[in-house]
């Protein structure tokens, strides 16, 4: 069977290879090791039935055409790829060129292996049956082999490396920048939400010592200027805010100064506003920044009013009664929502988040006499990995009787 030829022989020949590969995987994990462990010792298994489906499928493993090993050998690789993309890209998140790299490293030296291993198996029982001995491989065979073996673990080593070259420790989309530990640590924690950009360049010092990290924020557009930086000193205070806001902060002494450390952000389609302890710096669309001392700002609104085409959900209705404030929202499809809100004037750590699967939610048990901020997040569900979200939409203000 060392060759097919006409085709109704090729078939037969291989039903035959597939019959007794298949027979063979069907006596189990426990049969298989036991008939192995026999043959190790010198000895043929003592059940004559599965003796005789072992040897069979050795003698077909080793009479089978070249090009039928290399194609069992080559989709069995492909399937176990494909398999390991999969868990990859949907479980850790990764990229699909770092999954596909990854996979590709674990699978072509185990595949080599496993062939060999095989091959090695089957001429051991062979071996063992009586008649003609098999032949042993050529010094050629041999040479071709190890070679075929060598160039899967090179090969699967240059991958992981070109791999690596390609990711950067604070975050698996990132370039490679030096950027200070608070950072990275940030980048880390939100690598599951949409929008949060990269580091455009190294970790730096501004005017008056300021440290920044020049970013690419490509969710946030170009409505407030094509640069954008992140600061701040841990990774539960970093933010990031349009270069020309920063600008304007440091050129009034920065965190020394009037206004103080930075607070919060947020813009919308009209406004890009940083709220210091001190004071505020808004910025319009098209316009220079204007320092406000001793004001705050928000882009919060009263609900109402057309949705523009936004990168987060656009709060539609808002109304409270006796029962709580009833909300709901448009956006394209998502798996689920975050809708926050809290006291107009509390702080934003105070605020009190539920998920919900649809497009609208009643908020129940709330202080009488109170205005509220509420806001939307839309969220994609995976299986393992963070969910991955948009930046909450800009917040509406509701009065609770």
């Amino acid at each position: 069977m060392g060759s097919i030829e006409g085709s109704n022989a090729g078939h037969r020949a291989l039903a035959e290879i597939l019959g007794a590969q298949v027979a063979w995987w069907q006596l189990g994990f426990r049969t298989r090791r036991a008939v192995i462990r026999q043959a190790r010792r010198g000895n043929r298994f003592a059940d004559p039935e599965i003796w005789s489906v072992a040897l069979g499928w050795a003698r077909h493993w080793l009479t089978a055409p070249l090009w039928w090993r290399w194609v069992r050998l080559a989709a069995a690789t492909v399937l176990a790829v494909m398999y390991l993309l999969a868990l990859a890209s949907e479980w850790l998140g990764a990229d699909p060129f770092g999954a596909f790299s990854g996979a590709l490293a674990v699978c072509l030296p185990l595949a080599a292996g496993w062939a060999a291993r095989q091959a090695r198996v089957a001429r051991m029982l062979v071996a063992l049956a009586p008649g003609p001995r098999p032949d042993r491989p050529s010094a050629l065979a041999l040479a071709i082999r190890t070679s075929a073996l060598l160039l899967s673990v090179g090969l699967a080593a240059g991958v992981v490396v070109v791999a690596l070259a390609h990711q950067h420790p604070a975050g698996r989309f990132c370039p490679a920048f030096v950027v200070d530990a608070p950072v990275r640590d940030w980048l880390r924690h939100n690598d599951g939400q949409t929008g949060v950009g990269c580091p455009a360049g190294d970790t730096r010092s501004g005017a008056g010592g300021v440290r920044y990290t020049p970013w690419n924020a490509p969710n946030r557009g170009t409505r407030f200027g094509p640069d954008y930086v992140m600061y701040g000193s841990r990774p539960d205070r970093l933010m990031v805010m349009p270069l020309v806001i920063f600008a304007a902060w440091t050129a009034e002494d920065g965190p020394s100064g009037r206004l103080g450390e930075p607070i919060e952000e947020s813009a919308d389609h009209s406004v890009s506003y940083v709220n210091f302890r001190g004071g505020a710096i808004v910025l319009p669309v098209d316009g220079t920044p204007q320092v406000h001392l001793g004001q705050s700002h928000s882009v919060a609104r009263e609900p109402g009013g057309p949705c523009e085409v936004l990168d987060w959900p656009c709060i539609t209705t808002a109304y409270a009664d006796a029962t709580g404030i009833h909300l709901s929202w448009r956006y394209q499809a998502a798996d689920a929502f975050n809708v926050v809100w809290r006291p107009q004037n509390d702080p934003i750590r105070s605020s009190v988040q539920r998920e919900v699967a649809g497009y609208e939610l009643t908020v129940r048990d709330l202080t009488p006499a109170t205005t509220y901020m509420v806001d939307v997040q839309a969220c994609e569900k995976h299986f393992v990995r963070r969910s991955t979200c948009t930046r909450f939409s800009p917040p509406v203000i509701v009065r609770v009787p």
